[in-house]
């Protein structure tokens, strides 16, 4: 049975060979990881949290009653317990938390310390008030011996507690690191636009990433970027095209084989010698294509740069691109027909089907946004479909064709965000100053609870909580804006406000 300190005061336990065993956080959620802390994927999820972190959180209110040396360590999981030998079910560097039902004597206490330390415990929490008013001596003594940290959970702040916290650094941590990831590509592309030398969007991505970043040619050394200091916990991660290989070395939390595969294409194409005529002609052609799209010049201006593409003007395909991509899509684009135009906002490419452009934003990991084919006279239209669909595409980060733009999202992506910040602004500055103040997470809970079609479990279990709080966050979201995310109508105008929200930060991202 489950027994959360704080919350269970009083009541019995079940006996299982003269002690108890209390489910981990990870089999309590079973849909979201196992009791390995392995995430669904069979992967071991970088949970960047120390001890210190853990004391430091008002929220949880520990205090460190030995091994206040040893607080830096990093905590991967919690695990609670009332085993006097829970080794079998820790994997290392979990904090093992137990209110000491079987901790009665010095003899107990010593061999469930040195079991947790075998096994590679970060340390221990002990909950008293349930059981114990204060720490057994002869736990603190173990610990001690054993050079285990041991924190104390005051009676009130239950064991489920500490497992949100690290389940929340999990998802923020993972969360940046995408994020981290879209904002590095946008950045290289912008330097190769301005004709970065390749060690220099190495340096800049090693800054990012952190680690070292090496670029071979058949196994060649071309360019090295970061502190080359080789450790023996080193991890690696590689990537290549045909002509070259890029490798990630380091520590923490590693860049995705994805994100590499994207850097190793932007790096193997600012290589090559640039010429300087091709991105003038992509920078007229872009101009062109602006105007045309602004209905400020005629559509028939733009059969001469299509004709010398190879491109028909019976059916044209407009896709949008961020800003430098022009080069790295025609090399992406390779024998296929395309145009291409560079503007200061953005890239704009003309293919004859639109099946060239989602292949290539699919391999570079690119957002773009996709129009329908359209005749050479319907130019304007297209443009503008494509550009809706790149605002649409940024808020999703993939690509968005035409069918994207028949959703609520692509709507919206038609509209001036200055229209809809003043909306967004009333309907959500409550929620956020709340979060600022509190440090509560009313916008995250009400985001994820619109992406879930409204299912209190779904965000319940994307969020690692309890229904419960999801419930009481919804009514307390409600109290502060008077608009209740239950009622249908109140929930699209959150979907409106969140969306707005996110595609400012896009555009200034």
């Amino acid at each position: 049975m489950e027994l959360e300190k704080g919350e269970t005061h009083g009541s019995s336990v079940d006996a299982l060979d003269g002690s108890t065993t209390i489910g981990s956080f990870d089999s309590y959620h079973g849909a979201v990881s196992d009791s390995h802390g392995h995430d669904a994927r069979g992967v071991a999820a970088d949970v960047p949290v120390t001890l210190r972190d853990l004391v430091a959180a008002p929220d949880l209110q520990l205090a460190c009653a030995s091994g206040d040396d040893r607080l830096d360590l990093p905590v991967r999981w919690s695990h609670t317990t009332e085993l006097l030998d829970p080794s079998a079910y820790l994997r290392g560097g979990e904090l093992v938390c137990t209110v000491g039902t079987s901790l009665t004597t010095a003899e107990a206490c010593d061999r469930f310390t040195t079991a947790a330390a075998t096994a590679g415990a970060a340390g221990v929490c002990f909950g008293v008030g349930d059981v114990h008013d204060t720490v057994p001596p002869a736990l603190v003594s173990a610990c001690s011996r054993l050079g285990l940290p041991l924190l104390v959970a005051p009676l009130g702040v239950p064991f489920m507690a500490i497992s949100e916290h690290l389940a929340q650094r999990r998802v923020e941590a993972e969360s940046a690191t995408g994020e981290r990831g879209s904002q590095l590509l946008a950045e290289l592309l912008a330097h190769v636009r301005k004709h970065a030398t390749t060690a220099e969007l190495m340096e800049l991505a090693v800054e990012s990433l952190g680690g070292n970043l090496e670029l071979l040619e058949e196994a060649r050394p071309i360019h090295r970027a970061g502190v080359h200091v080789a450790a023996a916990d080193d991890l690696e991660v590689s990537a290549m095209t045909d002509e070259v290989t890029l490798i990630w070395r380091g520590v923490g939390s590693r860049p995705s084989p994805s994100l590499l595969s994207s850097l190793v294409r932007v790096l193997d194409v600012a290589r090559h010698e640039r010429d300087v005529e091709q991105d003038l002609r992509r920078e007229r052609a872009g101009q062109l294509l602006s105007l045309v799209g602004d209905r400020l010049a005629d559509p028939a201006a733009l059969e001469g740069v299509l004709t010398e593409a190879g491109l028909s003007t019976t059916g044209l395909v407009f896709s949008v691109w961020p800003a430098g991509a022009a080069r790295v899509l025609a090399s992406s684009f390779g024998a296929a027909p395309v145009a291409l135009g560079e503007t200061p906002s953005a890239t704009v490419a003309v293919t004859d089907s639109d099946d060239e452009a989602r292949a290539v934003a699919l391999a570079l990991g690119v957002v773009c946004g996709l129009s329908r084919a359209v005749p050479l006279a319907e130019s304007a239209r297209g443009i503008s479909e494509a550009r809706a669909a790149f605002e649409l595409a940024r808020v999703r980060d993939g690509c968005v064709g035409p069918e994207g733009l028949t959703s609520l999202e692509g709507l919206l992506a038609q509209q001036p965000l200055e229209r809809l910040q003043p909306f967004a602004d009333q309907l959500l500055e409550p929620l956020l100053a709340a979060d600022r103040r509190r440090r509560t997470d009313y916008v995250t809970t009400l985001a994820t609870f619109l992406e879930r079609d409204g299912s209190l479990t779904a965000t319940a279990r994307a969020q690692f909580l309890h229904v419960n709080t999801v419930r009481h966050r919804l009514e307390r979201i409600k109290d502060l804006t008077g608009r209740d995310p239950l009622v249908f109508a109140d929930r699209i105008a959150f979907a409106i406000a969140i969306w707005t929200r996110r595609s400012s930060a896009g555009r200034t991202s």
